[in-house]
């Protein structure tokens, strides 16, 4: 009988001090706002659409990828 009270006391122990640890640690970061990105028609090249140079519907990295393929 002993045996089974110091067994059910130490599984007790064991969610308790688990959901602490639980609680303690730090969430994951936020969700980080995702940036469409374009591909270079010149080198193949995987840029921000914000940072590419667009000609019509391609995007190039560089002037000189646009100036090279024109």
């Amino acid at each position: 009988m002993r045996i089974l009270v110091l067994i059910a006391i130490a599984l007790l122990l064991y969610v308790i001090i688990s959901n602490l640890l639980k609680r303690s640690r730090p969430s994951s970061p936020p969700h980080a706002i995702t940036e469409k990105m374009v591909k270079c028609k010149q080198c193949g090249l995987h840029i921000l659409e914000q940072e590419a140079i667009r000609n019509g519907d391609s995007y190039y990295c560089s002037h000189e990828h646009l100036e090279a393929d024109s």
